[in-house]
């Protein structure tokens, strides 16, 4: 498996450029063609943001031929709602941002959230104000749960674990034992695809949830990347994600690769 088709979201919003500087760096390394969708709304097309609105298009078609990226461009309506509408479906790897509290207004509501859950395509999720510099894939997180959406998650990411420099497996049981069978056969089954796993299970005893083990393991560990399953249902339920789930995407400090 190799990503072939990037989408990378593109609105007026400041977190842009360096979202557009990250899935270029993605697209280069795994050789795959850029494709950028402009999702602005119609209030980025008024007052202090048309300017830049109106420029996404060149800026992202400099870029990609700068960095000498095979590459399209679409502009989604604004209306466009639907994984279809906004270029979703035939596509290996989704690029997006945590919404800016100060910004969400230019860009569709759908992402990332509705469309991460009905594109079927694994997302990247990039905090706001990422800059864009810092390496993405290095050294990785997988937060692992034995459940579909996890198994999902890991092969959607096995582009990236495979050329990762250090892969850490992240498990939080109340029975976690490095020597678990269960354990054991996740980790061969990633060496049998020639990534390198390291073990960081956290025994649950009830001091902490998942969320804070992770980030306390991260936290040890140097990571520049979580990934990890998206657990909700259809878009209609107000609470579309699972706890975990849902604390990444509000609270993310680095890149995340959700997969539904």
């Amino acid at each position: 498996m190799a990503y072939r088709d990037i989408v990378v979201y593109l609105d007026a919003g400041a977190d842009s450029p360096a979202r557009v500087r990250t899935a270029i760096n993605i697209a280069a390394k795994h050789h795959a063609r850029l494709i950028g969708v402009d999702v602005s709304t119609k209030e980025a097309l008024k007052g202090e943001s048309r300017d830049l609105a109106l420029a996404i298009e060149d800026e992202f078609k400099a870029a990609a031929q700068k960095a000498g990226l095979d590459f399209q461009y679409h502009a989604a309506r604004p209306e466009a709602h639907s994984a279809e509408q906004l270029f979703s479906h035939c596509a290996d790897l989704l690029v997006s941002t945590q919404p800016h509290p100060d910004h969400r207004h230019l860009s569709n509501s759908a992402i990332p959230k509705e469309i991460l859950v009905t594109a079927g395509v694994p997302m990247l999720v990039l905090p706001t104000g990422w800059t864009g510099e810092g390496a993405i894939g290095e050294q990785v997180v997988i937060a692992w749960n034995f459940s579909r959406e996890s198994t999902r998650a890991v092969h959607d990411a096995m582009p990236i674990l495979k050329a990762a420099r250090k892969v850490f497996l992240f498990v939080f049981a109340s029975n976690y034992s490095d020597n678990n069978a269960d354990v054991q056969e996740i980790k061969g089954h990633l060496e049998q695809h020639g990534v390198r796993v390291a073990l960081k299970g956290w025994r649950d005893t009830g001091d902490n949830d998942f969320t804070s083990a992770l980030f306390a393991g991260l936290d040890r560990e140097n990571a520049d990347l979580i990934i990890c399953g998206a657990y909700g249902h259809s878009p209609l339920f107000e609470d579309m994600f699972g706890g975990a789930t849902r604390d990444l995407l509000n609270n993310i400090s680095m890149p995340v690769l959700m997969s539904h």
